[in-house]
């Protein structure tokens, strides 16, 4: 009774960590990928199935940690000079893969009468793959180091940077959105902003970490790198720029300093905490009774967004001079929805925007 008093979401908290543990671990004897067990686990625990969790509310705010902490890892493991050293295959044939996905889609939904908005909304959606299920393939394949792993990695990069201006685009496209104008005034803001921080950041940032690294506290080494990562979060949403975008340009700071590789070490573990509640939260909104009564619906729109990104895939990576079967090879490994196409999927409902402006049947 205690307890229940002082932390009336205890029970619910117990419950989606045990089944995400359980989940996880059957994943993992099947040899799925983790964020798979992690979706199931939500499926199981939410709302539409056994309803152990129903504070939506405290799962949501958990969830947007977890974003914050996986963009600030993905910052400082893409690092500036990283993207500079491959920057024609990761502009040009990323840059291919995602502007035709988005074309495609916004065309064809165009064709059926959904706005451009939408359009444009919905392609951002489909154009993303999954990071964290690519790279651990290729890593247990032993295929990073190969022209499919290269080539992939590369696209996922640019994919990984666009999704800093697709997560400003989003609310400006919603139905409260501005015109085009503004939305290339949200671009030129955002611009400046990472001009600024980026300035100021390294100038400041790796001085701190050198003073902070000295005195040998690994816990104040911690705390350091996590004020760094919310305090720029923070610092952006207080300029209207989302706190993803924040956290992004906080893991593009550190990745500047020569402790970026302890500093990802070090914040390892709370990123895959609060993504494993990210992943859980996605899939407690899976309605089973609704996937039970359109599955065709469901099946189809699999298919479609397959076809499309294993088809523009497959044309950048030809654009860039390699063989057709490697294209293939990249095609098919790319083909799936990334992780933050929920992100963004969160940020589009928030702004009244559905996925082919299906409304709830399109969420």
């Amino acid at each position: 009774m205690i307890f229940a008093a002082t932390i009336p979401f205890l029970n619910e908290l117990v419950a989606l960590f045990v089944v995400s543990v359980l989940i996880a671990y059957v994943s993992f004897r099947l040899k799925l990928v983790p964020i798979a067990g992690f979706l199931i686990a939500g499926v199981v625990i939410g709302p539409n199935a056994l309803g152990l969790v129903k504070n939506q509310e405290l799962v949501d705010i958990l969830a947007e940690i977890g974003v914050v902490l996986l963009l600030f890892m993905i910052g400082m493991e893409l690092g500036l000079k990283k993207i500079l050293r491959s920057g024609r295959t990761i502009f040009l044939g990323g840059g291919l893969q995602v502007v035709s996905s988005i074309l495609i889609v916004t065309l064809t939904l165009l064709a059926f009468g959904v706005s451009w908005r939408v359009g444009i909304y919905t392609g951002c959606l489909v154009a993303l793959s999954s990071t964290a299920i690519v790279l651990g393939l290729l890593s247990e394949r032993r295929e990073t180091d190969t022209p499919t792993g290269r080539l992939s990695l590369a696209i996922l990069i640019f994919q990984d940077l666009a999704i800093v201006g697709m997560v400003l685009i989003v609310p400006v496209l919603g139905v409260d959105g501005g015109s085009f104008t503004e939305i290339l005034l949200a671009f030129g803001e955002a611009v400046a902003l990472i001009a600024a921080v980026l300035f100021l950041a390294r100038k400041v940032v790796p001085w701190i970490l050198e003073r902070v690294a000295l005195t040998r506290r690994p816990e104040l080494f911690l705390l350091t790198i996590v004020a760094i990562c919310f305090g720029t979060a923070a610092a952006s949403s207080l300029v209207g720029i989302s706190l993803a975008l924040g956290a992004f340009l906080g893991g593009l700071v550190v990745s500047e300093s020569q402790y970026s590789t302890q500093a990802i070490s070090e914040i390892l573990p709370l990123k895959t905490i609060f993504n494993a509640v990210f992943f859980v939260s996605v899939g407690m909104l899976l309605d089973v009774h609704f996937l039970s009564q359109n599955l065709l619906l469901v099946l189809a729109a699999a298919g479609i967004v397959l076809l499309i990104k294993a088809v523009t895939t497959f044309g950048s990576v030809l654009v860039l001079g390699y063989p057709s079967r490697i294209a293939a090879a990249v095609g098919l490994g790319l083909a799936q929805i990334g992780e933050f196409s929920f992100v963004l999927e969160r940020s589009g409902r928030m702004a009244g925007l559905t996925p082919a402006g299906l409304g709830e049947a399109g969420a």
